[in-house]
């Protein structure tokens, strides 16, 4: 045996056994082979037993994530219904610009589908002594079609032999066999059912000379199996489907933001590139629903690169813009391969087209889901949405980012001696803790903005010998900032899927929000040392900031999950917990800012130079979420970004502070009977009535009463003073009430209408009675003399 040579070591072990005991085996031997971990392998849902057919030497399986698109209203031949399509993609923005799609043609009245045909192909090639005695061999077989028939029937009660066609190239014979498969993709049926015609030819002409072929292969690649082939998007195979939609202006406008003159005009100049560039068909991207959809459901995925061809396309009539699709060579099938796995099963079934009888039903879906998709991408490049969907920061340099695995002991050691004063500190082991609830709005939209490095919040036990030897063990929480130019390219990514309009607003203004050096500003909150914010905050046990390596790391306590109800009581604990840091900083808004730990802090003017942005906000949420900003409020908003240049004045000469400036449940918890307040990112300088706002907005209830109001704000007001003289004077010297309303205002245009913005495209679940009770805030400061 040579060193090339592969011994009984490296042989796959337990070839053909389906149990779990050999997949053990394989997976011990691939770890000592490779020497990798594959610890995301040592379990599976699947048990091995039930996969011979669908795989072998078997190992794992790995997850891929499926997000849900839809509703799709379908008004076809087999699909009569709204139908929500589960995608299996790690492509961002898929879901989102199909459900996009489907909502623009749910609309404008659904998507008409209907399937034109059901073909499976296989193409035995016979090679004969020469060009006449292949003729003959033609004429010969086309004699015997009801023959073969029968040998069809032998193999199978549900495979159709409809059509043989034959290819004479000289000598050698193609005969390409065309059969319907009922609710099979029927590759497999196909190619047992002319495996049999072909034993059957060979036996027959054993003793036939003139018409015996000297060899025969099973395929001779012209059924164009797994593969774009022009001949099959002109006869046929796999499933024939169409659908079409009329699209209405207004829902052109409203939904895909574009009009449809755009489409069409873009629609031409895109065809002409894909002549010169010899596509087969022409489409926008049918393949990712094509893909999605296959994966979900157990399809052949191999079978995505001939099923992706499709005829796209877009014309105007009268007012409306029509739209159609044809996918030509749709593999598909109900019954069969990879459709009885369990999860693929169950997709299948909430599709409505699991078993015998679904397969038309599922071609249907898939081409209204990929016209849906094609219709929103084709609006989205001619708007510009489509870049902004897909960007990324650019950097000069390659990242070593933060990895999951980089949370050990090695990364936290130093950090803890430092943070904790104590050189001699060894950390012994790190374990991940139990998931937490959710990562937080602007670590979501920060992984948006950048998908390529871990953020977020990570639990973690950490166990620690001190430098005296004294053992502790903590449950920590690693926060894993992301960086502010990436929670703002996140927010432009969302608003990429909002209309021009709103995207250009952003992306002139939205740099210089309140986003900007979030990364930064928290972790200087956490190394401040006055008493009045270092009681507010959760306890810290170090700080990572590494600029190379974009690493912003808090590492504090884990606290617990707080219940959702609060009372008049508790508000009031809450205030009077966050007015120390009011009034420590009232009135030192200069000195905060030129300290310079706060990082970026708008400029005063800002908010009424960015009118533009806030009144973008307010008319998309009126648009697309009239729940939650009718046309009421909606002028109210407008009304008060209008002025803003007035009040916005009158706000800024009021003594100003240290405002946390996301002060509600969300970010409060209770350690040891006393309130804290995390998630300082946003901390920024303003009024202390700012805080009071958030917190009674997302709090007291649509039924709050002025009185309640008042109460409130009087807590708040004696808290602050009670910090200092200073505080006390400058608290008495200016109207409290007039401060809250201001704030209030400062909070409806910007905050309020930028969640209701992003409600679009990301439910915030919180967002509802929240609005209602801003209003209801609002309302009452109108109306107080009527009260």
């Amino acid at each position: 045996m040579t060193d090339a040579d592969p011994g009984p070591a490296d042989t796959i072990p337990g070839r053909g056994q389906y149990t779990e005991d050999a997949r053990r085996q394989r997976l011990t031997w691939l770890r000592e082979r490779s020497g990798t971990a594959l610890a995301s392998l040592d379990t599976t849902a699947l048990a091995a037993r039930n996969l011979v057919g669908n795989v072998e030497n078997f190992l794992g399986t790995v997850e891929v994530p499926v997000g849900l698109a839809g509703p799709l209203l379908f008004d076809g031949d087999a699909v009569r219904d709204s139908v929500v399509a589960p995608l299996a993609t790690t492509e961002g923005a898929l879901v989102a610009s199909a459900s996009r799609g489907a909502r623009a043609l749910s609309a404008s009245g659904g998507v008409r589908t209907k399937v034109l045909s059901q073909r499976m192909t296989r193409a035995p090639v016979l090679e004969f002594a020469d060009i006449a005695a292949a003729h003959r061999f033609t004429t010969w077989l086309r004699e015997r079609r009801g023959t073969l028939d029968e040998q069809v029937r032998l193999v199978s009660r549900h495979t159709v032999l409809i059509d043989v066609d034959p290819h004479q190239i000289g000598r050698y014979l193609h005969l390409r066999f065309v059969y319907e498969t009922a609710d099979a993709a029927g590759q497999n049926m196909t190619t047992a059912a002319t495996w049999q015609i072909c034993r059957w030819l060979t036996d027959t002409l054993a003793d036939h000379d003139e018409l015996r072929p000297r060899n025969l292969l099973l395929e001779g690649n012209l059924s164009g199996d797994k593969k774009a082939t022009a001949g099959s998007m002109l006869a046929g195979r796999g499933t024939r489907v169409t659908a079409e939609c009329r699209l209405h202006r207004d829902v052109v406008a409203t939904v895909l933001k574009t009009t449809p003159e755009a489409m069409v005009r873009s629609h031409t100049a895109t065809v002409l590139g894909a002549q010169q560039a010899g596509m087969l068909g022409y489409g926008v991207n049918a393949a990712n629903v094509v893909a999605a959809l296959f994966v979900a459901t157990g399809q052949d995925v191999a079978c995505v690169h001939e099923s992706g061809v499709s005829i796209f396309s877009v014309e105007t009539d009268g007012d409306d813009l029509i739209a159609t699709i044809l996918l030509p060579n749709l593999v598909v099938g109900t019954v069969g391969g990879g459709t009885g796995l369990p999860h693929q099963r169950e997709l299948l079934t909430l599709l409505g087209c699991a078993g015998a009888g679904g397969a038309r039903r599922f071609a249907e879906i898939v081409a209204g889901f990929a016209l849906a998709l094609d219709v929103s991408t084709l609006a989205a490049v001619v708007s510009g949405q489509f870049a902004d969907a897909h960007q990324r920061l650019g950097r000069a340099r390659r990242v070593d980012w933060l990895r999951p695995g980089d949370l050990d002991a090695a990364l936290l050691q130093p950090v803890l001696a430092q943070g904790l004063g104590d050189p001699g500190l060894h950390v012994t082991r790190v374990t991940p803790g139990p998931q937490l609830r959710g990562d937080g709005i602007t670590s979501e939209l920060g992984a948006l903005g950048e998908r390529r490095k871990v953020t977020g919040l990570h639990p973690l036990t950490v166990s620690w010998t001190g430098g005296q030897g004294a053992a502790t063990t903590v449950d920590l929480v690693a926060k894993v900032k992301s960086q502010g130019e990436e929670i703002i390219a996140g927010i432009a990514r969302l608003f990429s899927l909002c209309g021009e309009d709103l995207a250009r607003a952003w992306d002139r203004w939205g740099a210089d929000t309140e986003f900007a050096d979030a990364h930064r500003r928290e972790l200087s909150v956490y190394r401040r040392t006055e008493q009045a914010l270092t009681d507010l905050l959760p306890r810290c046990h170090g700080l990572i900031e590494d600029e190379e390596r974009e690493a912003y790391v808090i590492l504090m306590e884990r606290l617990r999950d707080e219940p959702s109800t609060w009372d008049g009581d508790r508000i009031e604990d809450a205030l009077r917990a966050i007015a120390p840091v009011h009034g420590h900083w009232l009135g030192r808004d200069q000195e905060l800012q030129t300290e310079g730990w706060l990082h970026h802090v708008p400029e005063p003017a800002h908010l009424a130079k960015a009118r533009e942005l806030w009144g973008a906000l307010v008319r998309h949420a009126a648009a697309e979420a009239p729940e939650l900003v009718d046309t009421g409020r909606r002028d109210i908003l407008l009304a008060l970004v209008e002025e803003c240049g007035y009040w916005t004045q009158e706000l800024l000469a009021l003594p100003r502070t240290l405002v946390h400036n996301d002060f509600n449940p969300r970010n409060i918890a209770v350690r040891d009977g006393r309130i804290v307040a995390y998630d300082w990112e946003l901390a920024t300088v303003g009024v202390p009535q700012r805080d009071v706002v958030e917190l009674l907005a997302f709090t007291v209830g649509p039924a709050v009463t002025s009185a309640e109001v008042d109460r409130f704000l009087a807590v708040h007001a004696r808290a602050v003073a009670e910090e200092s003289p200073r505080a006390a004077a400058l608290v008495g010297g200016c109207d409290w009430r007039q401060g809250y309303r201001l704030a209030l205002r400062q909070f409806l245009t910007t905050r309020l209408a930028l969640y209701a913005a992003g409600h679009t495209q990301r439910e915030f679940a919180f967002l509802p009675r929240m609005a209602e009770t801003a209003f209801r805030l609002w309302h009452l400061e109108e109306n107080r003399d009527g009260e």
